[in-house]
């Protein structure tokens, strides 16, 4: 291939496995060297053109072309163009990186050759032939292009990795195997895929916790959702553990949810809060909420939850709302890290509404009966009449268990459940926001038949989709080199 650029002509080939790159002083020198859109036109035109006569044959016979087979022939070719021209480009930018200076002794090094590496790409596998240089003095070798393109060590590239993260948090590794290679043409066993996506969990979690830029609030008053939902894990990860299973054993641990946005106003139309779309922000991990060292020790998620509302400005808001269902870790870490803040705590309304329906089904034996008391404590719960519901169930306490712990659960959490003031102030009173992110964010991939999870590896896989839903993935490209460098 030869183009020409600024008046000085290239002529790219391949020999001997490497691609071949020579500059001529004039474009003539290049026997009529085409421009480089021309030659990249003539390139992807001469691809396409092959498949010509397997269309003609087709059309002969009486069957109609196998578009299908054509189009995937053919992206087979230009990637492999593509891989031939990323590494000429590689080649051609090793070359003009000066010699290093020892890492380690800082003497200059000396020219020793040139070895191969493959790097797997956006285009697929890609061989680069890179200059190796080696110390005399402590007989240490160096690769500048590897330092360069910040590739020591490693031999997938930053673009590969965004495919690999994004394809294997929304699906399985085999289905995620596949989609790579039907919509990108990209080739990667699964094994290779989980191999790789658990290096990149790895960091990802080393980049939440490092990256701790204090960033400005997104608005004044800022809902902050908060809840914990089962992931399936590995007997080996539950063993000993107590839970909810028949002979008191445990299949699951615990992913607790925090999901922040901002509030601004009411929506005209429907009379609910408005929330900021553009705000929302994701943190899940799977921890333990006990103080990990005895008092004025702060737990696992409390610190990560104080560390979540840093990065996120929320402690510089003016209004903070907490909307959970009530559980008591989630209380006991709010006033661990919340003390004398302005917060605004909201029972869910529709976990209040559950737990009276499980009171009323066990008191009122009549269907109409039920659905009238249901009604009833409603419009009680919605004029924010907590004490007549309470007043109401407490005749059948003592016959029905279910009765009694509803009673239990209002009255723990009675000053969280003020509806009429929460409307008033225009204040949402449903914890949808980290509903909806229990069940998008680990739900839809860490539950289902036959996954069963280590802490790590859902840890890990929980850091990359919460890094892609909240668009940080550019931060962490960034974020990565700086590391490195401090290292």
């Amino acid at each position: 291939l030869s183009v020409e650029r600024g008046g000085v002509a290239w002529r790219y080939w391949r020999e001997g496995g490497r691609v071949c790159c020579r500059e001529f002083e004039a474009a003539a020198a290049c026997g009529g060297a085409a421009s480089e859109p021309d030659a990249l036109r003539a390139a992807v035109a001469a691809e396409f053109i092959r498949s010509l006569p397997q269309m003609r044959a087709a059309l002969r016979s009486g069957r109609i072309p196998d578009l299908d087979a054509i189009e995937m022939s053919r992206r087979g070719g230009l990637l492999g163009h593509g891989t031939t021209g990323y590494a000429a480009l590689l080649e051609a930018f090793d070359a003009e990186l000066p010699p290093p200076s020892c890492p380690r002794c800082g003497r200059r090094m000396d020219r020793n050759g040139r070895v191969g590496k493959t790097c797997r790409t956006r285009f697929g596998s890609v061989k680069v032939e890179r200059r190796r240089y080696r110390c005399r003095a402590c007989g240490g070798s160096h690769f500048p292009l590897d330092r360069a393109l910040g590739l020591e060590g490693k031999t997938v590239t930053p673009g590969a990795e965004s495919l690999y993260a994004d394809a294997a948090s929304s699906d399985s590794y085999g289905q995620a195997s596949r989609k790579l290679w039907n919509l990108a043409g990209v080739e990667v066993p699964p094994s290779t895929l989980q191999r790789h996506v658990a290096r990149i969990g790895e960091e990802m979690q080393a980049f939440e916790r490092e990256d701790a830029e204090e960033a400005p609030p997104p608005a004044e008053r800022v809902l902050l959702g908060i809840d914990g939902t089962g992931v399936p894990m590995a007997a080996r990860e539950v063993e000993g553990v107590a839970g909810k299973q028949a002979n008191g054993t445990a299949k699951t641990s615990e992913a607790k949810a925090v999901v922040c946005r901002a509030a601004d106003g009411l929506d005209p139309k429907a009379g609910e809060p408005r929330k900021n779309r553009g705000s929302r922000a994701v943190s899940v991990r799977i921890d333990s909420a006990r103080s990990a060292g005895g008092a004025g020790r702060a737990s696992e998620f409390a610190a990560r939850l104080k560390q979540f509302l840093d990065r996120n400005g929320l402690f510089k808001a003016k209004e903070l709302v907490v909307l959970s269902d009530g559980a008591p870790w989630i209380r006991a870490v709010c006033e661990e890290i919340l003390p004398g803040r302005k917060v605004t705590f909201v029972l869910d309304l529709y976990h209040a509404l559950e737990h009276a329906s499980d009171a009323v089904k066990a008191a009122a034996p009549d269907e109409g009966e039920r659905e009238a008391w249901m009604e009833r404590i409603r419009k009680q719960l919605d004029a924010g009449q907590v004490d007549r519901v309470i007043a109401d169930l407490k005749p059948h306490r003592d016959r029905h268990e279910a009765v009694a712990a509803c009673i239990r659960y209002y009255e723990t959490n009675r000053d969280r459940m003020h509806y009429d003031l929460y409307r008033a102030r225009g204040l949402p009173v449903g914890s949808g926001i980290v509903e909806s992110a229990c069940k998008q964010i680990v739900a839809n991939r860490f539950k289902g038949a036959g996954r069963h999870w280590s802490k790590a590896g859902a840890n890990g896989l929980l850091a990359i989709r919460c890094c892609l839903e909240n668009m940080r993935w550019p931060d962490f490209l960034e974020w990565r080199p700086c590391r490195a460098e401090a290292a």
